[in-house]
């Protein structure tokens, strides 16, 4: 599609939007490619991978895709890479000019941004990791683990709307997803993960500097970028944490589900909150719903061979040897301890770093700081 041709159906869509019909255009997907659409009201949202075989094999294809892109480079350098590419960068819609011809100015010059960026094969964006928390997630991280092949099922099957996915605190939810990001390939052409509270990360994707313009710009992006031949991932991270953020969001959040779903896009919330998730899921009928490969929570617990690979990345960022601790019985004291077992990774750090265990803090005398653990191992 030539960028003139791209750049006259985003105005079409755009004027159908400022009429109010836009609402009605429905689309053939394709996973990884353009959309085709077809006249309003004559066909539902179709998916490209209808039955179980079909979806088998995507899941097989996305949790391929993740291997091999992981393999590329230092997850560093991939999150740093992922961060810069975020076209639309300069763009910046404000309250006071916000007129019909400015917003409608702004959605064409941000949906033509995106689309140039896809074309050129910068498919993957990261918002709102800070560059401190890059630096400190390291380069060394645990791959399939069970929250990250849950993520890549989730991106690898073609929906639209809004799906919910869960697991416990501490789990390390955070990199999985951006491990599992490459699976989003499979089933479409632009994955991006927002890192942050729901409001802020909406006003900075769309590149609104007031949380009153989400919606309305929203409403207009969705389907241009769906005419532009763009198809959407959006990953919620750390953005809908309780139910005082979901609720205090929950009309606007209707709104652009509904666009989404119209549009073909698919937003994906992660929650550490079982009920949340449930609450998200059901929010707004056939539009949304908790993630059909979501299990039971203790079931995103690592297993013992993954804690013992990131127990050796732990020890050798504190340059400890893994004599020093003894890895069985450090393994043993700090697995979860109920009927289910299994080990969290920040449970395990708390408990190398501070003598935590996971059931509860371990106390000092009160006239006595507390120790690092591995320094008290070593007094010993």
């Amino acid at each position: 599609m030539s960028r003139p041709r791209s750049r006259a159906m985003v105005a079409l869509v755009l004027t159908l939007t400022a009429t109010s019909h836009f609402f009605n255009l429905r689309c053939f997907v394709r996973p990884g490619a353009r959309y085709t659409t077809h006249p309003a009201g004559r066909s539902h949202v179709r998916y490209a991978f209808p039955g179980g075989e079909s979806i088998a094999a995507a899941i097989a294809t996305g949790f391929a895709a993740v291997e091999n892109f992981n393999k590329v480079g230092q997850f560093a350098d991939l999150i740093q890479k992922w961060s810069s590419v975020m076209p639309g960068a300069e763009l910046k819609l404000e309250v006071d000019k916000s007129t019909d011809d400015n917003v409608l100015k702004h959605v064409e010059k941000l949906c033509e941004e995106i689309a140039l960026a896809v074309d050129n094969n910068k498919t993957i964006s990261v918002l709102g990791i800070s560059s401190q928390r890059q630096a400190n997630m390291g380069t060394r991280v645990v791959d399939d683990t069970p929250f990250q092949k849950l993520m890549t099922k989730v991106l690898a099957v073609n929906r639209s709307g809004c799906t919910a996915v869960h697991a416990e605190p501490g789990m390390g939810k955070s990199i999985a997803s951006l491990r599992a990001l490459p699976a989003g390939r499979v089933s479409k052409n632009y994955t991006v993960l927002l890192d942050g509270p729901f409001r802020a990360e909406m006003m900075r994707f769309f590149r609104v500097s007031s949380f009153e313009l989400v919606v309305s710009v929203a409403r207009m992006v969705f389907p241009a970028l769906t005419q532009a031949g763009v198809s959407m991932n959006m990953i919620f991270d750390n953005g809908v944490e309780d139910d005082e953020d979901f609720h205090k969001s929950r009309t606007e959040w209707i709104l652009l589900l509904k666009a989404a779903y119209e549009s073909g896009h698919h937003l994906i919330v992660v929650t550490q909150s079982e009920a949340l998730a449930m609450k998200i899921g059901s929010v707004n009928g056939e539009r949304s719903r908790v993630s059909a490969e979501q299990e039971t929570p203790e079931k995103y617990r690592w297993a013992k061979e993954q804690a013992r690979e990131y127990l050796g990345y732990l020890l050798e960022a504190r340059n400890i040897p893994p004599e020093a601790v003894g890895v069985e019985k450090f393994l043993s004291s700090c697995s979860i301890p109920d009927v289910y077992g299994g080990w969290k990774p920040i449970a395990m750090s708390n408990y190398l770093d501070f003598n935590e265990t996971p059931e509860v803090l371990c106390t000092t005398s009160p006239t006595q700081n507390r120790a690092v653990w591995v320094r008290q191992l070593q007094q010993d």
